[in-house]
């Protein structure tokens, strides 16, 4: 009987300990609740799960509202070539950034050739919408691409204005 017992505490008790920990991977520290981007966007979590869901804007608004890019302390002009310093040696790959501008296109027109030698990844910071976004999707053809804000890489690296290449070594248009 004491065998019985014994086995019986050792498998209740045993999975306790077995059972690792969660392990945090990465955490910046600056991590923001979902509730409120679901609440700006119409979604919200009230009442019963038995009633109808909320009317939502269309979908084609909502696409339009998460697709505007804002990067506030930049804008097209000319941007003086600086040296990256230590800041470029923690880039993988050289990055350039532009916006939806006539300015933009023409610079990424004239350099998307060098742009792929390079292997360089384009960031959109600023566009209106989807419309936009494609259009520089068309100008960029087949370089990497993606949206969103500037404003960290502009404080890191004392930016003003776009289209800009950053590379390992030099800020440049």
């Amino acid at each position: 009987m004491r065998r019985l017992t014994a086995t019986f505490l050792l498998c209740a008790v045993m999975p306790a300990f077995a059972a690792t920990p969660l392990t945090v991977l990465y955490d910046r520290g600056d991590t923001l609740p979902l509730a409120p981007l679901l609440e700006a966007s119409g979604f919200t979590q009230e009442g019963e799960a038995d009633e109808p869901p909320p009317n939502l804007p269309p979908t084609d608004q909502i696409i339009q509202q998460h697709l505007q890019v804002r990067s506030p302390s930049l804008s097209p002009g000319v941007q003086p070539r600086i040296a990256v310093g230590k800041s470029g040696a923690h880039l993988p790959r050289p990055i350039f950034l532009v916006g939806a501008d006539a300015r933009s296109l023409g610079w990424i027109a004239q350099h998307r050739i060098r742009l792929s030698a390079l292997g360089a990844v384009g960031l959109v910071v600023a566009a209106e919408g989807l419309d936009d976004i494609l259009q520089v999707r068309r100008a960029a053809g087949d370089l990497p691409l993606a949206a969103g804000s500037g404003e960290m890489l502009a404080e890191q690296f004392g930016l003003r204005h776009y289209p800009v290449l950053i590379g390992p070594e030099w800020i440049e248009q």
